[in-house]
């Protein structure tokens, strides 16, 4: 057997492993939701036609997705698997209302939630098995010149579920000058094509500055039908490619991407905000003990106010008030003046970004509040009252403006957010340039899933603590 249809075949095994597991979790709760089908053998509710036929659906749905073939960023697989998922839920229990059996619906839903839970979470273990026996990484060549093609191969290398093995780079005849990685052979376009001959199982990716693209069509068109997977990465930045749509027209080579503003949309706002105040006003009902223990300990500790209210810049420029638990002395301002006169090297900091590792200012307790981000929970009334998003931008203070630049313009699009891109890519570790740029392309890509996202990584950063001063 191939490798190729070893990884497809454990694959395979693992959703259907999935789907058993999730049956028996869906019969366990369907026999305590009612009661009177307590005791029943778990054959009992097995059909063998229709368990076949559903295990057939499953695997058919996922592989006409190409599941089992191409390879997809986690967050990106995860997205599909819960769509088809979705779907099925919605086309079985269709079918159970209309045969009217209550515990039918009970096992339907279970089990698909099981699913849901479950395929990715297998998925990911198969993955790493694959991986630690050494037959999930696939060969992968990048095609390509410059910083264009140390991206690319950055890019793919923090994805390593996806398995990809770097094991060259080949540069355009001439042009070995402009690739650098230690201890990675590049090759000549003539050398690869001979390589290619003998071994065509690897992937390739293309990632040529613009110059080259279309000089090189020919070898582009050779490469795609002499490989596994061609993938090209074209020389695009700053664009809002989130749900970008490619058009071509019949007898052309011409392509029109079609780019969508989608937060400029009416419905997609309207989603966003009512996605704010469900998940906003669940979490003050479940964190309302968290918030009374902070308030004792701040009062306890440090004698001031619970609640710091700060104006920052909002939705359209126009300013509001911030709400965080106070973390810092009665007199801070005067403490930072000192600070800024006294310790030219403080200054430097906080001129850079508006921030200080070793803020004299923050109190024990508030230091504590920092470091795990509970500080910031108050903001949640920020949520339900409309000048803030669970996920956007963070909110900036007047004097940020000109440090944002032409950046300004997207971060005043949208109300600025409790968690956002910047704080899951590196917080307080990443520069002001930085951060600017991933404002902008979070309000220029955004999409509910990308929220749910944010919100998912930003519980393992406050774990974590990463980046948090």
């Amino acid at each position: 057997m191939s490798r190729l249809w070893l990884q497809r075949l454990c694959l395979i095994s693992s959703d259907l492993l999935s789907m058993l597991l999730a049956f028996v979790l869906a019969i366990s709760f369907t026999q305590n939701y009612h009661h009177d089908l307590e005791g029943s053998s778990l054959l009992h509710f097995f059909n063998p036609g229709v368990t076949k036929f559903l295990g057939i659906l499953v695997i058919f749905a996922f592989a006409y997705r190409e599941h089992y073939a191409k390879r997809r960023p986690f967050w990106e697989e995860l997205r599909q698997i819960w769509l088809i998922v979705g779907f099925l839920l919605l086309l079985n229990l269709g079918l159970a209302f209309v045969l009217g059996k209550g515990s039918l619906k009970v096992l339907i839903i279970g089990f698909w939630v099981s699913f849901a839970i479950l395929a990715p979470f297998l998925r990911v273990v198969t993955k790493y098995a694959l991986i630690k026996l050494g037959k999930w990484q696939r060969d992968l060549y990048i095609v390509g010149t410059g910083a264009t093609a140390i991206n690319a191969y950055q890019l793919f290398a923090r994805n390593r579920l996806m398995g990809y093995k770097l094991v060259g780079l080949v540069a355009p005849d001439g042009e070995k000058s402009l690739l650098s990685l230690p201890n990675m052979p590049i090759l000549s376009v003539a050398e690869f094509k001979s390589l290619l001959v003998e071994n065509n199982q690897c992937d390739i990716i293309i990632a040529l500055e613009n110059s080259y693209l279309n000089s090189l069509s020919n070898l582009i068109n050779y490469l795609q039908h002499n490989c596994l997977s061609l993938l090209v990465v074209p020389e695009i930045s700053g664009l809002a490619l989130y749900g970008a749509e490619i058009d071509h027209f019949f007898g052309n080579d011409q392509l029109v991407l079609r780019l969508n503003n989608n937060l400029a949309r009416n419905t997609n706002a309207l989603v966003k905000r009512l996605f704010d105040l469900v998940i906003g006003f669940i979490a003050l009902i479940l964190l309302s003990p968290v918030f009374l223990l902070i308030a004792l300990a701040i009062k306890i500790n440090s004698k001031t106010s619970v609640f710091y209210r700060h104006q920052r810049i909002g939705k359209h420029g126009k300013p509001f008030y911030c709400l965080k638990f106070q973390s810092m002395y009665a007199n801070s301002k005067e403490l930072l003046a000192e600070l800024l006169v006294n310790n030219p090297e403080a200054k430097i900091e906080w001129e850079q970004n508006f921030k200080l590792k070793n803020d004299p200012r923050v109190t024990p307790i508030g230091n504590w509040l920092r470091k795990t981000s509970l500080d910031e929970l108050p903001q949640l009334f920020n949520v339900l009252l409309g000048n803030m998003s669970l996920v956007g931008p963070r909110p900036i203070v007047h004097e940020e403006i000109e440090r944002y630049q032409d950046g300004f313009y997207y971060y005043q699009l949208v109300v600025p957010g409790i968690t956002g891109l910047w704080q899951v890519s590196g917080r307080s570790d990443t520069d002001y340039a930085d951060r600017v740029r991933l404002d902008g392309w979070y309000v220029k890509n955004w999409s509910l899933w990308y929220d749910i996202v944010i919100l998912v990584k930003t519980v393992g950063v406050v774990l974590k603590r990463s980046g948090a001063y």
